[in-house]
């Protein structure tokens, strides 16, 4: 009975997905106008085609979660996410806010390299960002002190500016051995990797004290950055 409860929700949450791919807004890839887009970015809300969907995979999951918008599963929360932002149109206002008068957005037949200048420029360095939304390096507060975060409006002194990044750091997630139990009997192990204010993490592999991952996470490295920060959870 469950079993056929979560067909059912699984199904309720693909067809939510469905109908707002079906939107007129989203029958062309966000990023490079190409028809019938069968793949998105889950947390940025955009739809795309498969040749921008391999761009955004190189940003790592912590800009850019690229996942088939017909063959994988998704979550509720994802799709949930995806109808929040509210298709391609709505997406697009905000990350080419202040795209340049007469700049030349990549097109379907556009090659590899144009394609990924365009993508990395718009999420991962953000450029056609509405500047107060950008992220922030760091932020001055009267006190003196120093936080990250989105910029107040309380009237404190703020300096907001986009991080600059200057690579991709590729950690490959092998597996562990003998591990403590953390629940009754058993662990549910997971790994989240930190640097600065990113965060990337593995799935979690339930019930196993000698799980194996053989998975590969990707950070983007910003040109100041503290250490990189392992957790086993």
């Amino acid at each position: 009975m469950s079993a056929g409860h979560g067909d059912t929700g699984a199904s309720a949450t693909m067809a939510k997905l469905k109908e707002l791919l079906h939107r007129s807004e989203n029958h062309i890839c966000a990023d490079c106008s190409a028809p019938d887009p069968k793949w998105a970015s889950a947390n940025i809300g955009v739809f795309i085609c498969v040749k921008c969907s391999g761009v955004h995979r190189s940003l790592g999951t912590h800009i850019s979660k690229v996942l088939s918008a017909t063959l994988d599963k998704w979550t509720e929360n994802e799709v949930e996410s995806m109808i929040e932002v509210g298709g391609n149109s709505n997406a697009n206002s905000i990350y080419e806010a202040f795209l340049p008068e007469g700049y030349q957005k990549p097109h379907p037949d556009s090659s590899p390299e144009e394609r990924e200048k365009f993508i990395r420029s718009k999420y991962e360095l953000q450029e056609f960002l509405k500047p107060s939304l950008r992220i922030v390096s760091h932020q001055t507060s009267d006190s003196g002190k120093h936080a990250g975060g989105a910029p107040h409006s309380d009237g404190s002194k703020s300096e907001i500016g986009m991080i600059e990044f200057i690579g991709i750091l590729n950690v490959k997630v092998i597996g562990g051995t003998n591990l403590a139990i953390r629940d009754m009997s058993s662990s549910d192990p997971y790994v989240v990797l930190t640097l600065g204010h990113q965060k990337a993490q593995t799935s979690v592999i339930k019930g196993n004290l000698n799980p194996v991952w053989n998975e590969e996470l990707k950070l983007s490295v910003p040109r100041q950055y503290g250490p990189l920060k392992l957790v086993l959870h």
